[in-house]
């Protein structure tokens, strides 16, 4: 292990000493402090313990026990987070009681971490030209990958508008079809409706009878339909009563008419017509004679 021993003096004043280092440097390092008041050495009490403070140059501090310590020799192996920045570090070792709440002194210094050739990432290479022929292919792959995907970007669009498009006319020829589809919907809905009422009113009538009553003459006609039974009464009143069908003809003139009650048919003139009529008892025949004698 490689050692460095300084002298620090815990009064305040005066230069700082400075210790160096190299950046990265750790445990196979150890730093021995002899501690002094002005000239005389400074004993560390018993039960106290000593902290190494440190504030590196990235702004980030750190904060180690001693490894150890005797009379008014402190020891303290060097760390990582120690050694991690280049450049100033600046230190103290600071002496507390054991609750920490009184310090009895305080040495400053100065770590002075010398930056290495090498970090801990940097990448060994032979040559340099291996790397530079992979950056020219890396860059000439990334200039056609950029090319194909303006290419696809522009494909991708123009099928973009196809595509609204041919939505846009499915939306027109969707809602034609919609409307032509809703009016047969409709006229089904009222041939159905029709049909039923067709075969509500052949229902009604297929069980239906009728009657007829003759009313008095003058009254008003009457029609009911009893549901239950399926009758339609009708009443119909009774009529005038009509001429008897004899008229009277003009001289020359006959006319002729039925006895409703005997059957007998008589001729009716206002002249005498006695001889007018002949009658044929083998026939049966009637016979009306002309002036000339003919039948």
């Amino acid at each position: 292990m490689i050692t460095q021993r300084t002298k620090l003096d815990m009064r305040p004043g005066g230069v700082m000493p400075v210790v160096h280092v190299s950046q990265y440097d750790n445990d196979a390092a150890a730093l021995i402090f002899d501690l002094y008041d002005d000239s005389t050495p400074f004993s560390i009490p018993s039960g106290y313990s000593v902290l190494l403070n440190g504030l590196k140059p990235d702004n980030y501090g750190f904060s180690y026990q001693a490894s150890s310590y005797s009379g008014n020799t402190v020891v303290c192996n060097l760390t990582t987070q120690m050694t991690a920045v280049a450049g100033s570090v600046v230190c103290e070792l600071r002496i507390r009681n054991g609750a920490g709440t009184q310090i009895v002194g305080t040495a400053n210094f100065i770590l002075a971490v010398e930056e290495a050739a090498l970090t801990d990432d940097t990448i060994i290479s032979d040559t340099m030209i291996p790397l530079i022929e992979q950056a020219v292919e890396i860059a000439s792959n990334l200039d056609r990958y950029i090319t194909q995907t303006q290419s696809n970007a522009e494909i991708a669009a123009a099928a973009a508008t196809t595509a609204t498009n041919a939505a846009n006319s499915a939306q027109i020829v969707d809602g034609n079809v919609t409307a032509l589809y809703n009016s047969i919907e409709e006229a089904k809905t009222a041939a159905n409706t029709a049909t039923a009422r067709a075969e509500d009113a052949a229902d009604a009538l297929e069980g239906m009878s009728a009657t007829a009553t003759t009313l008095a003459e003058g009254s008003s006609a009457t029609a009911s339909y009893d549901s239950a039974t399926g009758v339609m009464a009708f009443g119909i009143p009774k009529g005038d009563k009509g001429d008897s069908g004899v008229t009277t003809p003009l001289a020359g003139f006959f006319t002729m008419y039925v006895d409703s009650t005997t059957g007998d048919l008589y001729a009716v003139s206002q002249t005498d017509m006695s001889d007018a009529f002949e009658y044929d008892t083998e026939t049966g025949n009637l016979y009306y004679l002309t002036e000339d004698g003919a039948a």
